[in-house]
């Protein structure tokens, strides 16, 4: 399938490729990587990138501005989301063929051709996989930016390389990248500094988490308090892992109250599944990886009560 995917991206004159809301590295990893590295061996092709530029990660690069006029006859790429109400830009669905590549459990096949791989631990990964399957064939080479942007999708989802989907397949496709001549020192340094407001942030939720009997470990941040420490719906993700790696805790919860009133779960574990939770709270995710969207405060309780049974669960089995 992986060649199927090429020989549309051959076919077409006009690519424009999605991904989700909200963009974390490994989804403009991916899009930017894949844009890039057709742009080069296609430079006769019209390759547009859509979506919000998140202000927090525009060092990886901006967004194009696209007319509607042109996804007329348009060849539509969605990369790194499960489902079609998180697709940045409607227009996606405006195009003559759709290909989804993904690496999260499957939602929704939305598209005309769905790929997804869920033993990959970045959808970044799985466009090295791409260009592997095709380099010979089609005569690829790997732009320098390509291979930044792909290396730095593939580590942030895979904590670098911590956490336990890191695969021998996620190390050789970071080895492989890492051969291309990236300056993994510098692409470190832009990931992993910390202003001094996400310092404060953190500080502010070591403060204010508490515990269930479970080892759910969770905190709340208000829309004024977001405002407070002068954090976006990027920059918070920072602290998403504030509350792991803390003995006892097995599943940690972040509620965030979105510029719409709406409460944004973002859920991690070290063990019990939590996707299974998330979906039944407008969510879903991986296993151990998930998100999910409430409507007033008084729901989290709901969401505590449903992580502690998952636990019970995970550790009575």
């Amino acid at each position: 399938m992986l060649q199927q995917i090429w020989s549309e991206i051959v076919k077409y004159d006009k690519i424009m490729i999605h991904r989700h809301v909200s963009p974390d590295p490994d989804a403009l990893g991916s899009q930017i990587g894949l844009a890039t590295l057709i742009k080069s061996t296609y430079p006769n092709k019209v390759v547009k990138m859509l979506g919000f530029t998140e202000p927090s990660l525009q060092w990886m690069g901006e967004m194009d501005e696209v007319k509607d006029e042109e996804y007329e006859g348009a060849l539509v790429i969605v990369l790194d989301t499960a489902n079609s109400p998180r697709i940045d830009d409607t227009r996606y669905k405006t195009g003559a063929f759709m290909i989804k590549i993904d690496h999260h459990p499957v939602v929704e096949d939305y598209a005309d051709l769905n790929y997804v791989d869920t033993s990959a631990t970045a959808t970044s990964e799985i466009i090295v996989h791409l260009f592997k399957a095709n380099q010979e064939q089609y005569q690829l080479t790997m732009p320098l930016i390509s291979a930044e942007r792909l290396y730095t999708g593939i580590i942030a989802d895979s904590g670098r390389f911590l956490y336990d989907n890191t695969t021998t397949s996620t190390l050789e496709c970071a080895a492989f990248l890492y051969d291309c001549g990236i300056n993994r020192n510098q692409i470190h340094d832009q990931l992993y500094k910390r202003p001094l407001n996400i310092i404060q942030a953190q500080g502010f939720v070591l403060s204010h988490f508490n515990v269930s009997e479970q080892g759910v470990a969770y905190f709340t941040m208000t829309k004024d308090e977001q405002e407070s420490f002068g954090l976006t719906t990027g920059t918070r993700s920072a602290l998403v892992n504030v509350l792991a790696n803390i003995e006892g805790i097995h599943v940690w919860v972040c509620f965030f109250e979105n510029e719409d009133g709406k409460i944004r779960v973002n859920i991690r574990s070290n063990g019990p599944v939590i996707n299974t939770v998330a979906q039944n709270f407008e969510g879903g995710g991986h296993p151990k990886a998930s998100g999910a969207m409430i409507y007033e405060w008084s729901q989290c309780d709901a969401v505590i009560k449903a992580l502690d049974e998952a636990c019970i669960s995970y550790f009575n089995v």
